[in-house]
């Protein structure tokens, strides 16, 4: 979901966007330094929010983990480290287990699940 200042850099784009449009038009029309330097302040403005647009993605998105071991499940030296919105789950129950398996993931959602005694073991997921 877009933040406030996602949208308000999304919105302050079309409107550079447009005012450009019609500064292009009246400088076409009747030239002047005037225009001019209307035509080349709007396009540094474009310019910015475009760049603003670029970094604002992966700062505010955050990255979540669930590690959740219970019934008897049990997780051992399995860390989680995520970044740029990624979604990670573990998940032992009923004498399952999860041992040595870290998972590392940048944008995107990893699960690893196991339960009635299954295992998982020294497997390390790095997803991107």
């Amino acid at each position: 979901m877009a933040t406030a200042m996602q949208k308000a850099v999304a919105v302050g784009g079309v409107l550079t966007t447009i005012a450009t449009g019609v500064v292009t038009n009246q400088i076409t029309d009747q030239w002047s330094w005037t225009w001019a330097a209307a035509l080349a302040i709007l396009g540094a403005a474009g310019s910015w929010l475009a760049l603003l647009s670029l970094g604002s993605g992966s700062t505010t998105s955050r990255s979540r983990h669930r590690i959740r071991a219970d019934r008897n499940g049990r997780i051992v030296n399995s860390g989680a480290t995520g970044r740029d919105g990624a979604v990670i789950e573990q998940t032992a129950t009923r004498g399952g287990t999860i041992t040595g398996s870290p998972v590392s993931a940048r944008g995107a959602d990893v699960e690893q699940s196991t339960d009635h005694g299954g295992q998982i073991a020294d497997s390390p997921s790095d997803v991107r």
